[in-house]
């Protein structure tokens, strides 16, 4: 009873992937004319990535060609090779059981069949003439007859790559696309176009299409994607064009005063002298009498409460001061340094102008000089954002700017004293600068 419930223990089982090989092995008529082995192995690897045949397959299918010659796939013939598992496993440098499931998944990809001996075990015999006279083993003509569709496959495969390619491409372009314009409008306090949505939807875009090969679905995602930094980049365009709109002349400063210069276009064009441009001189003479007016903000108030001057200023930043032109110590002329070092440091124009107009030249300035300041030391991450929260806590009332200063200058004395205890006496290279060109434009 046992052996009519049992008849097939031991030997090997037939099943759906037996009888595709079997089918395929039937349907070879040998390589084309032409053709070696070595060409449907070389097809087999092009084709396995898009085909999703493992890697460890290919190398055993790989390692069976070894031992077959180019006459057993002419017409006619069957390629069988008989290496036992115990030798395949040692040049796989795996076990037998390895060996054993890497077969059967071979199988299982119609790469390979089998010629089972009355005993089940493999070998075979050539003649002299090279020919297999007999063979039990494992069958590679599968390969051969697949050989056409190998080919097909794997050019097929090389255009999706291609498309696939360029979709991911623009797919990483509108990734930066959101990720700059989001920067922008985190540096404009344009909160209210919820930009960091934008962000985290571009950034779980890209990682969950990484390894997607569905054409239509990443193309559908990058459309999508795309539309959104479309979107994002108008509604920015349209907040930054509107908050920088301006008369009909340009403002090239961020003064207010009725005295001050405006360039206007005009058909009257000025000789080329020297003394018909603007140099930093006269710009910051002009800056310093604008400073001696009478209207102060609150923010210059306090500077002048608290004794912050331009001397006070370079004595917390020397780095930063250290190639001021002239060194008149005007207010104008640490405005001009400063408006010069946002634009150095990434922070705006429209955000120096805002500071100027909401804390005054002075005030601005030295906001300006503290930020940078800060921003060396690690403390502060976006400068220009920064540099606004200054000036909104300001409109507000809530910036005590002096007392700011004040707290940098004795963190400069602190890290000074830190130097001078460890043996190090390290001097800033602005400190150092600044004092060189002290003395050579002190009188003699």
């Amino acid at each position: 009873m046992a052996a009519v419930h049992s008849p097939g223990r031991g030997l090997r089982r037939f099943d759906e992937h037996t009888a595709k090989a079997t089918k395929l092995i039937d349907a070879f008529r040998g390589l084309e004319t032409g053709l070696a082995p070595s060409h449907a192995l070389a097809a087999l690897k092009r084709a396995a990535p898009y085909m999703d045949v493992p890697l460890r397959v290919v190398s055993v299918i790989d390692l069976l060609f070894a031992w077959t010659k180019p006459q057993d796939w002419q017409g006619g013939r069957i390629p069988v090779v008989w290496p036992s598992n115990d030798l395949l496993a040692q040049k796989l440098g795996v076990t037998v059981r390895q060996v054993q499931k890497l077969l059967k998944q071979a199988q299982a990809f119609g790469l390979i069949g089998f010629i089972d001996s009355p005993n089940g075990h493999r070998g075979g015999r050539r003649g002299a003439d090279g020919f297999i006279t007999w063979a039990y083993g494992i069958v590679l003509a599968p390969v051969g007859t697949r050989f056409r569709e190998f080919i097909a496959r794997a050019a097929r495969g090389a255009a999706e790559d291609a498309a696939l390619t360029v979709l991911r491409k623009r797919l990483a372009a509108a990734r930066r696309k959101i990720r700059a314009l989001a920067q922008t409008a985190f540096d404009a306090d344009l909160h209210h176009l919820r930009a960091d949505d934008d962000v985290a939807l571009a950034l779980m875009a890209t990682d969950q299409m990484r390894s997607v090969r569905d054409e239509a679905l990443l193309s559908a995602c990058v459309d999508q994607l795309e539309e959104r930094a479309r979107r994002l980049a108008e509604a920015v365009t349209a907040e930054i064009v509107d908050s920088d709109t301006c008369p009909v002349y340009e403002d090239s400063s961020c003064w207010h005063d009725a005295e001050d210069t405006h360039s206007t276009t005009t058909n009257h064009l000025r000789s080329a002298k020297a003394d018909s441009s603007r140099s930093l001189a006269e710009l910051s003479s002009e800056k310093e009498d604008a400073d001696r007016s009478p209207s102060q903000t609150p923010i210059e108030e306090d500077l002048a409460k608290h004794g912050v001057d331009p001397a006070f200023i370079r004595a917390i930043a020397p780095e930063l001061c250290s190639n001021l032109p002239y060194r008149d110590g005007s207010w104008g002329e640490m405005v001009a340094t400063a408006e010069r070092l946002a634009g150095q440091s990434g922070i705006s124009n429209h955000a120096f102008k805002e500071a100027c107009r909401v804390m005054g030249p002075r005030g601005a300035a030295a906001s300006v000089i503290a930020t940078i300041q800060k921003y060396r030391r690690g403390e502060v991450q976006r400068p220009g954002a920064y540099l606004r929260g200054m000036s909104s806590k300001a409109e507000k009332g809530e910036l005590n700017l002096g007392r700011t200063l004040h707290g940098l200058k004795d963190a400069s004395y602190v890290i000074a004293m830190r130097g001078l205890s460890d043996g190090t006496e390290a001097t800033p290279i602005g400190s150092m600068i600044a004092r060189l060109v002290t003395r050579g434009t002190a009188p003699l």
